[in-house]
């Protein structure tokens, strides 16, 4: 399984924003209601519902930066491998791995929902562009596309919003489990920094829309 990282999240929004700035090629069936490249947000459902199997069922790789580029996972059951050897742990520690894990997943499904919103906005801006270029309305097609990234922003924030749990349990984690310490690279400038950059996004979108 693919190692799970906020930064995984970007490419799969950047190209669902890419193309909504996107003319579509038959504006006159998006007008209609048949977005001339409807299958972005079927292509991203069907990549979000291969993520959730991997997550639930699979190893979640925490990171390849370990002593020597040693490979860390957390399996279903609770396990701990490095670079595919188990490492032995107690009940405590199981349960804390299986904390972790969870708290790890619940971050990626956020991250999910963040891009799936904005394969949404792609669909919606596609269609809207299209009313627009043949009733020359733009000023209403920038104020419903506007609307709908306000809501990616707001899925942006909710993301935020697990991080410090996430922290807390690698923190506690790397406490009770000396092979887990190396891999807890998270820190409170990680959680700081997200919503910060979230608002400043949000600063500047709204300075560029005034």
């Amino acid at each position: 399984m693919k190692r799970i990282h906020l930064s995984l999240l970007t490419p799969l929004l950047a190209t669902a924003m890419l193309s909504a700035c996107a003319q579509p090629s038959n504006p006159a069936s998006a007008a209609a209601g048949q977005p001339a490249d409807g299958t972005i947000a079927r292509a991203v459902d069907e990549a979000v519902t291969e993520a959730r199997r991997e997550i639930h069922e699979g190893n979640i790789t925490l990171s390849n930066d370990g002593p020597g580029g040693a490979k860390a996972e957390i399996t279903p059951q609770g396990d701990f491998l490095i670079d595919g050897r188990k490492v032995g742990v107690t009940p405590a520690q199981r349960a804390l791995l299986l904390e972790h894990r969870s708290r790890v997943a619940a971050v990626a499904e956020a991250g999910m929902q963040v891009g799936l919103k904005g394969a949404e906005l792609a669909t919606i801006a596609m269609k809207e562009a299209a009313r627009g270029l043949l009733s020359g309305d733009s000023t209403s097609v920038e104020a419903k596309v506007e609307a709908e990234a306000a809501k990616i922003q707001g899925s942006a924030l909710q993301l935020c919003g697990h991080l410090p749990a996430l922290l807390a349990s690698q923190q506690k984690l790397a406490a009770a489990l000396p092979e887990f310490k190396p891999y807890a690279t998270m820190t409170q400038a990680d959680v700081d920094d997200c919503k910060a950059d979230v608002k400043k996004d949000m600063v500047a979108e709204n300075a560029a829309a005034g």
